[in-house]
């Protein structure tokens, strides 16, 4: 081959792989949530993110998803964030360790005010609140956050999963989650991801009373999104 050929093939190549690039999701310009405030404490996420458009692509079509979570979807948002966008959901992320479920209420505010709920909505909050465990309030706060979410907002509420210790018993674990069964089942929008049993199953670990090791952080994540895709999303895949 000569070297014009060569510089031919060569230019062919290139020019794939930049036309490759071209067709993958592509993410619109992205703005933080100005209200976001930390107060110092280490424990926060970085302020939530907005994207104008993700691609639509894959079962979510572009359509946004906002998680609310704490410090155990803190650890996990960077795979989170790149497994939801690679299955085609616009997502944001509103993250931080230590909170509670008044917390949740007060970030479904916020959202609603800075970009607008979207039509999915995925709670991953409850294990700080077994820290105290005040029952009544516990599942009071339950069911104002589904009532805020309204009856026409797709959710996805992960259960809880974690060792006996700081404050944290597996009997606590296993009421907060036949509560929150019990306040879905009356509600068809509402979805509960059995993460306890998925994380038995697998033999998660902790590295401490209740944060995953890095295995029991991927599988978590990956179904969260795979959860997701076939509840609510277009051409769904099996679970």
């Amino acid at each position: 081959m000569n070297l014009g050929a060569r510089r031919a093939v060569v230019a062919i190549v290139l020019g794939s792989f930049l036309s490759i690039g071209s067709v993958s999701a592509p993410v619109g310009a992205a703005e933080s949530d100005p209200k976001w405030r930390t107060g110092g404490d280490s424990r926060a996420c970085s302020a939530p993110i907005s994207f104008d458009t993700v691609g639509p692509s894959g079962p979510g079509v572009g359509r946004r998803v906002v998680v609310i979570g704490d410090s155990m979807t803190r650890n996990s948002r960077t795979i989170l964030r790149k497994s939801l966008r690679k299955s085609g959901w616009n997502p944001t992320i509103r993250c931080f360790g230590g909170k509670r479920l008044d917390w949740g209420m007060s970030q479904i505010r916020d959202q609603r005010k800075w970009k607008g709920l979207p039509k999915t909505v995925v709670m991953a909050l409850g294990v700080n609140d077994m820290r105290w465990m005040e029952k009544s309030t516990t599942k009071a706060r339950i069911v104002k956050i589904l009532d805020q979410l309204g009856p026409k907002r797709s959710v996805l509420w992960i259960n809880l999963y974690g060792d006996n210790g700081d404050r944290f018993s597996k009997s606590k674990q296993s009421w907060f989650n036949k509560t929150l069964d019990k306040a879905a089942a009356g509600r068809p929008n509402v979805h509960v991801l059995p993460w306890a049993s998925h994380a038995k199953a697998a033999n998660i670990r902790t590295t401490d009373a209740i944060h995953y090791d890095y295995k029991g952080r991927v599988l978590r994540t990956k179904l969260t999104v795979s959860y997701l895709n076939q509840l609510f999303g277009k051409n769904p895949s099996a679970i």
